[in-house]
């Protein structure tokens, strides 16, 4: 009963976020929105509470903002429903499954990250019962690892151990399959492609699986950059702008991504006035965290942003190189980065023109990972290990853009008619 409370808690989420979606007019895709931007925004409310000393409580976290939801233009108008592929149905198989063997893995342990239980479901186990972003926990003597991490992610798992009264760890884990499983019906709506969703959703779910992102930032980080990257070459910089404000509240590395994907968007549009609006945005959310930083007396920003090394170790080229394609086998052979790759390529031969539009997409691959290297050539020792570890949960963000960029540039064959 414990466990089934706290899944029906994240109920609320699309509730809380109906009116930001207003502008999708499809109606699972404005669910699966609405349940990425309500977590956004009662992470952005838990965190004001507890900067002007407000103890969370259920309501007083669920009325403002249903409140706002209310005072907002909520109603939506969905489009009939459009013709299907014949593929319609094995798409929805796939994605189905793909879900399911994610869940599985996550509900038998298997995929649940070790960081989960060092400092994500520790920082949501203590803010729950504390009320608020315990700042004496993060100031202590012995605080959690990664206490400059954006706080969306134990937000949320907190929402739900307010209802149960303690944290049922491995049901607040499994969650991490409902952020993929939101962003899904979403993915469809931009990319207009069964096809492509299925294959998204599959890449996704086996990386995940992959990596150990149970309880991890990874699957609301994707799950963020995803719809926002998707949603600048589909043209809702609306969504794009909610998105990027979520993923630079999730982890800090969103600003990297982010960043990249807005150098592609200043060369496709060739001016900077919607890169600039979409910066804002990731700014103006990551802001909240600081505030509270500065609030309490933390360090204002992240560590790892100022600690670079100024040595680089040339002799890690052969261990980059030969450890990578490991890292990038995404649970699934590397199928992942292959099948998209070959579309890309060849969708580059025949007609390279259609990749244009898609440089958001495109642009920020070769830059990650040239940051990739940048960063190991730094490492001084245990590398192998620390790709093994690091490299298959940071690249799936570009993994993601990839398949992204495939299925915009390919239309005929992979947009529903």
């Amino acid at each position: 009963m414990r466990a089934l409370i706290y899944v029906l808690s994240y109920a609320a989420f699309p509730l809380f976020g109906w009116s930001l979606a207003s502008r999708i007019d499809d109606r699972a895709a404005r669910v699966g929105f609405a349940f990425l931007a309500g977590a956004l925004l009662l992470t952005i409310e838990a965190t004001l509470f507890t900067i002007c000393g407000l103890p969370w409580s259920i309501l007083g976290l669920s009325i403002p903002l249903l409140a706002l939801a209310g005072g907002l233009r909520a109603a939506g108008h969905f489009r009939a429903t459009d013709p299907q592929p014949a593929s319609r149905k094995l798409a929805l198989a796939i994605i189905v499954i793909a879900l399911a063997h994610f869940l599985f893995s996550l509900i038998t342990t298997q995929s649940i990250s070790p960081d989960y239980v060092l400092f994500w479901g520790t920082k949501a186990s203590r803010f729950a019962l504390a009320r608020a972003l315990d700042p004496a926990f993060l100031l202590s003597r012995f605080p959690p690892p990664r206490v400059d991490y954006p706080p969306l992610v134990p937000i949320v798992e907190a929402w739900g151990a307010l209802f149960v009264r303690e944290m049922p760890w491995i049901t607040a884990a499994a969650m991490s399959a409902v952020w993929v499983a939101a962003a899904v019906p979403v993915i469809r709506w931009l990319t207009k492609s069964w096809e492509a969703t299925a294959f998204w959703t599959a890449a996704i779910c086996a990386s995940q699986a992959f990596s150990g992102g149970g309880g991890n930032g990874e699957p609301m980080l994707v799950a963020f950059l995803s719809i926002g990257a998707a949603a600048i070459v589909a043209n809702q910089t609306a969504i794009a702008a909610i998105a990027f404000a979520g993923a630079t509240l999730t982890k800090e590395e969103a600003f990297i991504t982010i960043g990249a994907i807005l150098i592609g968007v200043v060369i496709r549009d060739r001016h900077i006035k919607r890169a600039a609006i979409l910066a804002a945005s990731s700014i103006a959310g990551a802001s909240i965290w600081f505030l509270y930083q500065w609030r309490f007396g933390l360090h204002v920003g992240y560590e790892r942003f100022n600690v670079l090394q100024k040595h680089f170790y040339w002799s890690n080229l052969p261990t980059i190189f030969h450890e990578a394609p490991k890292s990038l086998a995404a649970g699934c052979f590397g199928l992942a980065w292959i099948v998209p790759l070959t579309i890309v390529v060849a969708i580059a031969i025949k007609e390279p023109r259609r990749l244009f539009d898609t440089l958001p997409l495109l642009a920020p691959i070769p830059i990650l990972f040239a940051f990739f290297v940048f960063l190991y050539l730094q490492y001084e020792s245990a590398l192998a290990m620390k790709m093994w570890w690091i490299l298959p949960r940071i690249s799936q963000a570009p993994m993601s853009l990839l398949i992204l960029a495939a299925a915009f540039a390919s239309g005929d064959r992979m947009r529903a008619p």
